[in-house]
């Protein structure tokens, strides 16, 4: 009887506030469908606004830069992308309180995790709602339907800001530098935003599928 192949690992490192790994979830979506369970996904966060701090005027033109090179992309939602989030009166001071209800959400099954993910871009990214807001943060997680007492006890624990701050480092060490950063069967690294064809060719050939891939902007995890 023939073994089957245990599936393969793809850690996707994220910030829910960045327009980046907005679009990268609705490519590796795609993925997520054609492969099925061959794959086994995980999110895990990446705070690129670690420190509780507003942010400068220069930092605040630079994230709008950003957004607005989102926006000429390819893909079907992005001009949806609102640079309001940077814009507007209330932009966040750090994207911990918001990465950290992800992962009270993540208690209750990763499908709450992704519908409140879900949630949180849209309301950050399309609609410049300030989503690491604490009052934000309760509003969008009862809408998607968590149970809140659990929801919430998650939510304000030290031990779930420490756990970013833990993935934080130990990613850093690793060798992440930004998001969206994908980690494919511990060989790959793949850096910043990607065409969807590149995304499946890495994760292909690392299930043997087809030949290495022969792009040269993805880095040997050393590791």
């Amino acid at each position: 009887m023939k073994t089957p192949h245990k599936p393969l690992q793809v850690t996707v490192y994220q910030d829910v506030l960045c327009s980046w790994c907005y679009l990268a979830d609705l490519r590796l979506d795609v993925l997520r469908q054609e492969l099925g369970e061959a794959v086994r996904w995980s999110v895990r966060p990446y705070p690129l606004r670690l420190h509780d701090v507003l942010p400068t005027e220069r930092e605040k033109r630079g994230l709008v830069e950003e957004v607005q090179r989102a926006q000429r992309e390819s893909d079907a939602t992005a001009p949806l992308l609102s640079t309001d989030l940077w814009l507007g009166g209330d932009p966040p001071r750090s994207s911990v309180p918001a990465l950290a209800a992800l992962e009270a959400a993540r208690l209750q099954g990763p499908q709450a995790r992704a519908f409140l993910a879900r949630a949180m871009q849209r309301a950050a990214l399309e609609q410049g709602v300030n989503v690491s807001r604490t009052d934000v943060v309760f509003e969008l997680a009862a809408r998607v339907g968590l149970a809140m007492n659990e929801f919430s006890a998650a939510f304000r624990s030290e031990e779930t800001r420490r756990l970013i701050l833990d993935e934080h480092r130990d990613a850093t060490a690793r060798g992440v530098r930004g998001v969206p950063t994908l980690v494919i069967g511990g060989r790959w690294m793949l850096c910043g935003l990607r065409e969807l064809t590149e995304y499946r060719e890495h994760i292909l050939a690392c299930m043997g599928r087809v030949a290495t891939p022969r792009s040269g902007s993805s880095e040997r995890l050393v590791h």
